[in-house]
């Protein structure tokens, strides 16, 4: 390319210095020329035609989505659901006394909640309103102007890492609107709002997206069991818990929880849909009733390995005893069945069944499906007021089952139980009541 050019250039600066050639071979060379741009404007022209004619049509061989992306509409989001919601947000402080090595000390804890009802109900996590270990009765709940006032919590679920706190006042109190988040899709934003670290930087906004849906992420520390999660990579710290993550719409889709700490941007919140019919219950009759099956159960695998039976199902909850007058009883369930699923719902294991049950209310009757004998089945099952926490045969085996699991600890040692047996316990303990 360099060579050419050069050699073009050098003679051009000789023919300024030649004799002029004849004037007919100047006159065929601009004739030459003005139609060489005159047939080039006449393609440009026609080439430009047909393509916004093919851009109008479509193309034959590619369907158009017709998605428009506007770069700026990420900025108007988050400021938007701010300016609708940020009243709706209030913080939420705990405060007592801790024997350390050097005596009583003072220990506080932060963290966040969002008014769901304008007569001052306040939705929050279990591990927010906990402290020492246990759920404390009082806390103070600073409004968003920065009016700090004495909060009672009036129900807490730490298994679920849920809590209802009550404030009495006279101010008045914008509750924030609940979303669908069963409709909820991957890539969709979300905005958290929350006091991350402490109320020093309370009303913090931060922006994302819906990253995953019906997450699980295990046991964590200071909460429950985390199923059917959000995920997203708005930004969510000490803090944020208790806090709202909401839509484009300025609408609460969760209720934040917990963050990874070992990776950046992997942070989880509570669907709305699954909270709705707890605060429903609570603020019309002051409490929560959970349902319960009326079972002892287990997942499969613990089972396939404690009782060497022959299972080939690979998710579902082992049936191991049923307690008289229960809805299990009443839906025909028998010990040995595999519960694979209620409603529309999966039944994975005993983490999630908990989850699920959280769902129905006393009179709601449901599909239930289970294998038995290697055959998959079907039963209706109606909940009632049968409550596990209630059956004296149930909260009996609960002791012994205690009893048992101290004396395998304290006697045998750590290592005198295997995996399976200690996992047994463990789940009998956690889910002795459903």
């Amino acid at each position: 390319m360099r060579d050419d050019f050069n050699n073009t250039e050098n003679s051009d600066i000789y023919s300024t210095n030649s004799q002029k050639p004849p004037k007919k071979h100047r006159g065929k060379g601009a004739i030459f020329i003005v139609m060489a741009i005159v047939f080039s404007l006449i393609g440009g022209v026609i080439g430009s035609l047909l393509t916004t004619m093919n851009m109008r049509n479509g193309n034959n061989n590619e369907p158009s989505n017709n998605i428009t992306i506007s770069a700026g509409d990420d900025m108007t989001v988050a400021s938007a659901v701010a300016k609708k919601s940020m009243s709706s947000v209030v913080g939420i402080t705990t405060k007592g006394v801790q024997q350390s090595f050097f005596g009583p000390v003072e220990v506080q804890g932060v963290g966040s909640g969002v008014i769901v009802d304008s007569k001052g109900y306040i939705l929050t996590n279990a591990h927010v309103v906990k402290l020492n270990n246990q759920i404390v009765d009082k806390v103070t709940v600073r409004l968003n102007n920065e009016k700090d006032l004495d909060g009672k919590t009036i129900w807490a679920d730490e298994m679920i890492d849920l809590a209802i706190v009550k404030i009495d006042t006279k101010d008045k109190l914008k509750a924030a609107s609940l979303g669908d988040s069963d409709k909820l899709e991957i890539g969709e934003p979300a905005v958290a709002i929350g006091n991350p670290i402490s109320l020093q930087f309370s009303q913090t906004v931060t922006q994302g997206i819906i990253s995953g849906l019906d997450r699980y992420v295990g046991a964590v520390s200071g909460g429950g069991y985390m199923t059917g999660l959000i995920q997203t990579d708005a930004s969510i710290n000490g803090g944020n818990s208790g806090g709202p993550l909401l839509n484009s719409n300025g609408e609460v889709i969760g209720i934040n929880t917990i963050k990874v700490q070992s990776a950046e941007g992997l942070g989880f919140s509570i669907p709305i849909n699954f909270i709705k019919p707890i605060v429903k219950q609570v603020i019309e009759t002051g409490s929560y009733k959970e349902l319960s099956l009326g079972i002892l159960s287990m997942d499969v695998n613990a089972a396939r390995q404690l009782f060497n039976e022959n299972i080939n199902q690979e998710s579902g909850i082992f049936v191991y005893k049923i307690y008289d007058g229960s809805p299990a009883v009443a839906s025909g369930l028998q010990p040995g069945d595999i519960i694979t699923k209620i409603g529309k719902d999966e039944v994975k294991d005993n983490n999630s069944l908990k989850s699920i049950l959280y769902k129905y209310q006393v009179g709601d009757k449901v599909s239930i499906k289970f294998i038995r004998n290697g055959k998959e089945q079907s039963s209706e099952l109606t909940f009632t007021e049968y409550s596990v926490e209630k059956d004296k045969n149930a909260r009996e085996d609960l002791r012994q089952q205690e009893m048992q699991r101290r004396d395998q600890m304290q006697g045998g040692g750590q290592g005198a139980q295997s995996d399976a047996e200690r996992q047994f316990m463990e789940d009998f303990m956690r889910r002795f009541g459903n």
